[in-house]
């Protein structure tokens, strides 16, 4: 149903080349910027030039790429780190290969609570008894969002959460069903647009810095076996990272390739900080704040999710 791609990994040694056996690897990566390192890797050439030949896949929901790692259909997927937390907890053994986008006060505003016209939301208690619209229950947004509250001294007890899909941001918003919705760019912007509504809070800008928005993550296993190949899915994205840094325009160009998202709309925003070294201290911070929502129930050794 999927088509596969071949990695081969080729080490030069005196004497002569010897090539690594022939792995079959499949990468699901989400049409988003926050995923940038492997688009801009993909695209020029860098996984090429670590002796590494990448495709992306089709994807669908975070749990379905989990599920697809661990029917062997996909051995590397971008996922948000509060997924790759439940799926460990529920007991499949993942560990985290690389991340990409992370929060940083610089791209605080590309994320924020859109409220339509009609209500007034100034300050946060005035949440409180509001319906607001979340991506996703549990996923990076929500608990970031919901850590804010706890920030600001609002109970998410006395808010009513709604899942909304993204595509369905500023239809819901407008419809009137919720009077906020959490939301990143482009989505943001055209759910206020939308509903003649506003941002209330740019509430990244109040949170830790360097928390990835998503996580590439293998299971065990396979990183097992393959560590030459993450060491260098490793570098390409390191090397992805420098070129971010130092070409945006080019970057905005293969971001909007790979996401369809047209080139004027990513004009107006800030490409994502791009750390693509996972850290314990990330993932204990998505740890702690699931398992006081109650979202997490078994032991994790956050620094043992990490792969070598």
């Amino acid at each position: 149903m999927f088509k596969r791609a071949i990695l081969t990994a080729t080490v030069v040694i005196a004497g002569g080349t010897q090539s690594w056996a022939e792995t079959r690897i499949a990468i699901g990566t989400p049409p988003i910027a926050e995923v940038e390192a492997a688009f801009v890797a993909k695209d020029e050439g860098l996984f090429e030039k670590n002796g590494l030949n990448v495709e992306f896949l089709p994807t669908g929901s975070n749990q379905t790429l989990v599920a697809s790692l661990v029917a062997g259909s996909h051995q590397i997927v971008a996922v948000s780190p509060t997924v790759l937390l439940q799926a460990v907890d529920s007991g499949i053994d993942l560990v985290v290969v690389a991340n990409c986008g992370v929060t940083a006060a610089r791209t605080a505003r590309n994320v924020g609570l859109a409220v339509r016209e009609g209500v007034e939301i100034a300050k946060p208690e005035d949440l409180v008894g509001k319906k607001i619209g979340t991506p996703s229950i549990g996923g990076t947004l929500d608990i970031l969002f919901r850590q804010w509250l706890k920030q600001k001294n609002v109970s998410e007890k006395n808010i009513t959460f709604i899942e909304v899909p993204i595509p369905n941001t500023a239809d819901v918003l407008k419809g009137g069903t919720i009077d906020a919705i959490i939301a990143g760019q482009p989505s943001l912007g055209r759910a206020v647009s939308q509903s003649n509504g506003k941002v209330a809070f740019n509430f990244m800008a109040d949170l830790p810095e360097s928390l990835p928005y998503t996580t590439f993550v293998a299971t065990r296993d396979w990183a097992k076996d393959n560590a030459e190949t993450i060491k260098s899915f490793r570098a390409a994205f390191a090397q992805a990272t420098d070129l971010v840094a130092a070409n945006q325009t080019r970057t905005r160009e293969i971001v909007s390739k790979y996401t369809k998202l047209p080139i004027e709309v990513l004009n107006k925003i800030e490409l994502p900080e791009c750390k693509t070294v996972p850290t314990t201290a990330a993932l204990d911070y998505f740890d702690k704040a699931m398992r006081e929502g109650g979202m997490l129930t078994g032991e994790i050794d956050t620094a043992g999710l990490i792969a070598p």
